[in-house]
């Protein structure tokens, strides 16, 4: 198939990953703990056999490896705290702050300088990611609360992850490093235990098969994604980039006003006219 359909395979896969996410949390697991855990246990289930398929081994370089896996846990857990305090027509387009944050990051640890032009683009970002954040309220300082925090706290663990990936696909092969994250994540959330053990002998089934969903969708993403990524990455930054998790929302909030969120069409056109000046921004910074 051509690298664009793998692209768009992700983009979709990414968006019901989100969307199940939430209702999950909505619906589903109220112990933000055990749903860590759950998803994170039930993603490396997926990616063992399919790492294995694939020929992972041992890693060759430790560091960046550990790294990665530790930072990647910091993001779920940030993340998933997020994810029970904001809408997803909210929560998608601070995605765009990761571009921001691994700009700088990356820059701070090759000692390199910032440009005019990516000060700008920062500024940019920054402001529009005020305005996606409104409501009826029409009030910019809805952008400055502690969910909010949250997510750009998680956003900053995922450039971190990002970044140490690079450096470990450097001397170690791409499925090596997927398996061995994902363990390293495994591995720093199990002391997380007692926070959610009590939990367990009330949970259904039914409580359960979401999270499956998400493992499913996960391990489609991380697949479809690197294969469109290796291809071409400008127009698989596009595609990915787009808000489809936004528009499903959007539709849903129209046919299915109680289902996860409801607001008049003048805070889902700020949100969106936000939304795309972030990815326009972030892309202009990443390609």
């Amino acid at each position: 198939m051509p690298f664009y359909i793998y692209a768009w395979i992700a983009s979709f896969s990414g968006a019901f990953l989100v969307i199940v996410a939430k209702l999950t949390t909505k619906y589903s697991i109220k112990n933000p703990w055990l749903f860590n855990f759950s998803w994170i246990l039930i993603t490396l289930l997926f990616t063992i056999p399919a790492a294995l398929i694939n020929h992972a081994g041992i890693p060759n370089d430790w560091p960046p490896v550990i790294a990665a896996g530790v930072f990647f846990a910091l993001f779920y857990i940030f993340y998933i705290f997020a994810n029970y305090k904001l809408d997803v027509s909210v929560l998608s387009p601070l995605f765009n702050f990761k571009s921001v944050f691994t700009v700088l990051l990356s820059s701070i640890m090759i000692n390199e300088k910032l440009s005019s032009y990516q000060l700008m683009i920062f500024a940019i970002i920054l402001i529009a990611g005020m305005f996606a954040n409104m409501d009826e309220k029409l009030k910019l300082n809805s952008f400055f609360k502690s969910a909010v925090g949250i997510v750009l706290l998680s956003m900053i663990f995922l450039s971190l992850n990002n970044i140490y990936i690079n450096i470990a696909l450097v001397k170690n092969d791409l499925w090596t490093v997927i398996l061995w994250i994902a363990i390293v994540n495994f591995l720093v959330i199990l002391p997380t235990i007692p926070l959610f053990y009590k939990d367990l002998g009330k949970v259904k089934v039914n409580q359960i098969a979401p999270v499956i969903a998400m493992g499913i969708f996960q391990l489609l993403y991380n697949f479809v994604a690197n294969i469109a990524y290796g291809v071409n990455v400008g127009v698989t930054s596009i595609i990915i980039t787009l808000p489809i998790s936004m528009m499903i929302i959007f539709l849903l909030s129209v046919v299915w006003p109680k289902l996860l969120e409801k607001h008049t069409l003048k805070v889902y056109a700020i949100r969106f006219t936000a939304a795309a000046v972030m990815i326009i921004a972030a892309l202009k910074l990443s390609l």
